[in-house]
C-alpha cells in the first residue's frame, strides 16, 4: 500500500523514512516531489570501431560513460548561442542541455529512501511526461535500507528539440510502500551504492561517480 502524506511526516518522524533535504511544500498527498541535482554524466561516441557495449565490464562502462562528470553551467553561458527568450528561465539559474533522444545519468539534490519496512518508487512528474522528458525509464523501484541521493535516467524523447532542465527544480517523485517485515539485512549490507545508515556520513561522501552503473560488481560476476 502506498503511503498518504500523513503516513510519510509519521513514518519519518520515526525514523523509518529519511528525506534531506526536508521541504514542506514538495509533499504531496501520497508522494515528495524530487528534484535534479547539478551533476551528470553525458554518453560519451565510440573511440572505436566496435558497436559492442558490454555493459558488465567495468572498462566498457567508463568507455560510454566517462569517468569526470560534467556539471551544470548557467543559462547565460549554455544558452549564448541562441536567440532565447528568458521565459520561465534566468540567465543565473544553473541548467543541463538534454539533446533529442539523449539520455543521461543525473541525481537528485535530495538523500531519500525507506528503512525497516518501507521501499519506494520513483516516477516521472506528470508534466514533464508531457514535456517528452522521462526521469528513470523502467528502473525507479528501490531496496529497504536505500536512502541516498538517487541516480536519474533522464531521457529527452523529442525527435527535434533540446530542452534545457533547471537544476533545482522538481522533476520527479517518490512514493512509499509498506513491505511488512524483511528477512534478511537491508540495502546498506548487500548493496553496491551505499555503505552507511548515517544521514551525515552519506552526504559527506557522496560522489558524482556514484551515478554510474556497477554491473561488473554483480554477485553474478564475482562467482
Amino acid at each position: 500500500m502506498a503511503l498518504s502524506d500523513k503516513r510519510i511526516l509519521e513514518a519519518k518522524r520515526k525514523g523509518d523514512i529519511v528525506i534531506f533535504p526536508f521541504k514542506r511544500a514538495n509533499l504531496a498527498t501520497s508522494s515528495y516531489d524530487l528534484s535534479l541535482g547539478e551533476w551528470y554524466f553525458r554518453e560519451q561516441l565510440s573511440k572505436y570501431d566496435n558497436p559492442i557495449f558490454n555493459i558488465w565490464s567495468k572498462e566498457h562502462t567508463d568507455h560510454v560513460w566517462g569517468t569526470k562528470p560534467s556539471r551544470a553551467q548557467t543559462a547565460r553561458e549554455a544558452l549564448q548561442k541562441y536567440n532565447f527568450k528568458w521565459n520561465g528561465i534566468k540567465p543565473s539559474d544553473k541548467i543541463i542541455m538534454i539533446h533529442p533522444g539523449e539520455t543521461i545519468l543525473a541525481h537528485t539534490q535530495e538523500f531519500i529512501g525507506g528503512r525497516n519496512h518501507i521501499t519506494t518508487m520513483i516516477k516521472s512528474r506528470s508534466s514533464m511526461g508531457r514535456v517528452f522528458i522521462e526521469t528513470c525509464k523502467c528502473a525507479g523501484w528501490g531496496d529497504v535500507g536505500f536512502t541516498n541521493r538517487w541516480t536519474f535516467e533522464i531521457t529527452n524523447n523529442s525527435r527535434h528539440y533540446t530542452i534545457p532542465l533547471v537544476v533545482g527544480r522538481r522533476v520527479a517523485q517518490m512514493v512509499f510502500f509498506e513491505t511488512g517485515p524483511i528477512l534478511k539485512t537491508d540495502y546498506v549490507k548487500t548493496g553496491k551504492y551505499q555503505g552507511s545508515r548515517d544521514i551525515k556520513k552519506l552526504v559527506e561522501s557522496w560522489k558524482p561517480m556514484m551515478m554510474l552503473p556497477k554491473l561488473w560488481s554483480d554477485r553474478e560476476i564475482k562467482k
